[in-house]
């Protein structure tokens, strides 16, 4: 019987009932939407420990935002029947398109580009969907693929009474070898299996066992070689066989370590290829039209004609310029051979070659088109000048073979037939993580540009907070404490082992490089930091344990709040010996976890706001600890995180000059935390916008980070000259408020080789800034692209704050 009512939720009727899970179509009142309502079994919350877990595990995958998940709303209890509420997909499932048959290998990429983003942005948070299947990819209105029930699968999932009864998580067509083995220390690799299979599925309508039982399906998995590809689909590139027998490998060290090198190694090999011109149908209705016109020209000029034709196919006319960057693509002027004379007039089968000439730079216009469309983007030169948008149609890399070899074969067929044509130069667009140059016209110098500059930021001046002065540039930070090397002993005494620091201030980053006492085959182990410590047990910890788990707790005497956990089981290191680099950034009411250098999660600290003792230790949990056995560190920091420069607010005044607007903070960093609020200068409807941060800039490098307002992000790479213009990154964002006067805050952790970036207090991703890390000055921006300014208009910024990282 359907319900009437659930929560504030009003049932409008069933969608569909599995195994885990019945779903209702339901309307919220609060926010006038309607959504999906997911109720989980009863017998779930039987246990006192699961409603616990479903508490923290609802509300970690709530925060599990990307453009490419179905977004969880709400969760809650009715009854005793746990229930979570998300977003109503309406554009059905993969597997109602799968029904119909295989889907085309470039249709196939475009999904699994956004099922690789989605699962990558899971693992860095330390969750594991565990049961992928086409059910679970459900598709938007507009069409655009979704991955869901990360929330069922993670929640029910997560009770030590479901794992220890011996019942496998997951669907049997779908599982990894080690899921059907029982693996406890799961990663993000199973899912990567997974992603596999429906790859193969999508590309020949199959999956890639058969079996008439669940645990026969299992033991093929295990042990059955991976069916080849192409016997099923002999039409597909021969590299799906490699992409489908790596991501499907029996040993998960073997598989793609991401499941974005998964969907980057099919896109590889699906990109659009130039239609070639049939040169052969071009010669031979030149031959038939120059036969045709020969026998219509009078015998006593034949031989003017001859002299005629021999000097017009070694006197080629020039090929036209290509246009500016910033003008588009204009008219290309139409090559004319010389004028002749004879008699009364033109004689008729020059006009045949005439037209042939035009037909070919058609086809070179249209060539130039292409390389420029699928470009991502026509980067600036030595100055800051704005880029053209690309195509939004147009996402793939143009093959560069394919591309050279089109314009060689016009090339033999322009010195045979006496015709000329405008040749683009192939033009590479990068996928990340590999930058691949993308070349680039001139722009204006750089003297305009800078004056340019100048002029923007005295007409900012007018109404903008005056900064404090700037500090001489210095990429370095002095540290309140250490680095130092020590150890924590194993006592075996129920406590924990600790070293303390002095001062104690509540915002600092924190680094060390823990060494593992043992192998995590010999014994447990941990580590953690504690902080803002007001007393003997009452205190913030963050705590990494060689089971992979990690935690954050507000410890108060007699309880044990659990803030967030996780699991980092893909970056921890286990063997005895080895290092694992733990950092910890506090800034007010936000943290940010690292380990090993990779992003884990960020840290909502704000029950704990005011200084307190700050301590590194081992042994928060008894049994993590080998009387005897010692937990050394190096290198163990504490730094400041005092602001050199802001909070300072402004304008970027819009000038239709087709130049970037700069505001320069005058800081000289390597390593800095950066954030800025923009004030959008218009609504998105009105009128395209973009801004962010240009940094590392020094002399003609520099990076810029750049969102715009049709919900996209991009990361570009200036390395010198116009030609070592790369597109390092680029993403979709779903939290970009759009409005007129509405606000969005930017935030960039660089540090090293790796930035960190985040949107209205969303993480987003980790960026790639590997090809510049040399200390640079730091900016705000708008204007990147072209046409996103409106003359008398300004983008208005606030709270532009930069701090210093070690």
């Amino acid at each position: 019987m359907v319900p009437d009512k659930i929560g504030r939720y009003e049932i409008k009727g069933e969608i569909g009932r599995g195994g885990m899970a019945t779903v209702y179509e339901a309307y919220d009142p609060r926010f006038e939407r309607t959504v999906a309502l997911k109720m989980l079994p009863r017998e779930f919350m039987h246990e006192a420990e699961f409603r616990a877990r479903f508490t923290r595990e609802a509300r970690t995958i709530a925060t599990l935002e990307h453009p490419a998940i179905v977004p969880v709303y709400d969760f809650g209890e009715e009854d005793g029947q746990p229930f979570l509420v998300m977003r109503l997909m309406t554009g059905g499932s993969l597997s109602d398109r799968l029904a119909e048959g295989p889907l085309p290998i470039d249709e196939a990429a475009v999904i699994l580009k956004r099922l690789g983003s989605a699962l990558d942005r899971a693992h860095s948070m330390g969750i594991i969907h565990r049961d992928l299947k086409p059910s679970n990819v459900l598709f938007d209105m507009y069409g655009d693929a979704f991955l869901a029930d990360f929330g069922i699968v993670h929640v029910s999932s997560s009770t030590n009474a479901l794992t220890a009864s011996g019942s496998l998580v997951g669907t049997p067509t779908y599982m990894s070898p080690e899921q059907v083995y029982g693996d406890k220390q799961l990663d993000g690799r199973s899912d990567i299996y997974a992603l596999g299979v429906i790859l193969f599925q999508m590309l020949t309508g199959h999956t890639p066992y058969d079996a008439d039982t669940p645990a026969r399906m299992m033991m093929k998995h295990v042990m059955d070689p991976v069916p080849e590809i192409l016997s099923v689909r002999p039409d597909l590139p021969p590299a799906c066989n490699e992409i489908i027998n790596k991501a499907m490998a029996k040993e998960r060290d073997e598989r793609f370590s991401t499941a974005t090198d998964l969907s980057s190694a099919l896109t590889a090999i699906t990109k659009p290829r130039l239609e070639q011109p049939n040169i052969a149908k071009l010669e031979e209705e030149l031959s038939e039209m120059q036969a045709d016109l020969l026998e219509e020209t009078p015998p006593e000029t034949s031989a003017r004609a001859a002299a005629v034709s021999a000097e017009t196919v070694t006197d080629t006319p020039p090929v036209p310029p290509p246009p500016p960057v910033g003008s588009g693509i204009g008219p290309v002027p139409t090559p004319v051979p010389h004028a002749q004379t004879s008699g009364g007039g033109v004689p008729k089968w020059i006009w045949g070659v005439v037209g042939l000439i035009v037909l070919f730079c058609l086809a070179g216009v249209y060539l130039v088109a292409t390389s420029i469309a699928d470009g991502e983007f026509a980067l600036f030169g030595d100055d800051p000048t704005s880029t053209p948008r690309p195509d939004e149609d147009e996402e793939e890399d143009v093959d560069e073979d394919a591309t050279e070899a089109a314009i060689a074969l016009i090339e033999t067929e322009e010195a045979e037939t006496a015709t000329a044509e405008a040749v683009p130069s192939p033009t590479n667009t990068p996928e990340p993580p590999t930058a691949v140059p993308t070349e680039a016209e001139p722009t204006p110098d750089l003297l305009a540009t800078r004056e340019s500059a100048e002029a923007t930021r005295a007409a900012a001046a007018q109404t903008a907070e005056p900064p404090p002065p700037p500090p001489p540039p210095d990429s370095s930070v002095a540290a309140l404490y250490g680095p130092l090397n020590g150890s924590l002993p194993h006592d075996g005494d129920a406590f924990i082992e600790t070293e303390y620091v002095d001062p104690t201030p509540a915002d600092f980053v924190m680094q060390v490089d823990m060494v593992n006492p043992y192998g995590s085959d010999t014994g447990g182990w941990d580590f953690g930091l504690i902080f803002r410590q007001s007393d003997v047990d009452d205190e913030m910890r963050v705590v990494v344990r060689s089971d992979g788990d990690w935690s954050l707790n507000d410890r108060t005497p007699g309880t044990d709040d659990f803030l967030q956990e996780g699991n980092v089981s893909r970056y921890l290191n286990l063997g005895a010996g080895e290092r694992n680099r733990f950092q910890i950034i506090a800034l007010g009411e936000q943290g940010y976890f690292f380990l090993n250098n990779e992003f884990v999660a960020e840290l909502d600290i704000s029950s704990r706001t005011a200084e307190g003792n700050i301590a590194l230790g081992t042994g928060f949990y008894g049994e993590n600890e080998l009387n005897g056995e010692v937990t050394a560190y190096d290198d163990f920091g504490l730094w400041p995180l005092d602001p050199v420069y802001g909070p300072s607010s402004g304008e970027l005044v819009h000038a239709l000059d087709d130049l970037i607007k700069l505001e320069t903070a005058e800081v000289d960093l390597r390593n800095f935390m950066v954030e800025a609020t923009f004030i959008n200068p218009f609504a998105a409807s009105v009128n395209d916008w973009d801004y962010g941060f240009s940094f590392r800039t020094n002399g003609s490098f520099k990076y810029w980070l750049v969102v715009a307002s049709e919900g996209d992000w991009q990361l570009a790479d200036r390395q010198g000259s116009a030609d070592d213009e790369v597109t390092v990154m680029e993403g979709e964002l779903s939290n970009l408020n759009l409005g007129a006067n509405e606000t969005n805050t930017m935030r960039l952790i660089a540090l090293g080789n790796r930035g960190f970036f985040f949107l209205n207090d969303e993480f987003i991703d980790v960026l790639d800034i590997s090809g510049n890390q040399d200390s640079g000055e730091i900016e705000v921006m708008t204007a990147f692209y072209f046409d996103h300014e409106l003359e008398g208009e300004a983008t208005g910024f606030e709270d532009f704050t930069i701090i210093p990282l070690p």
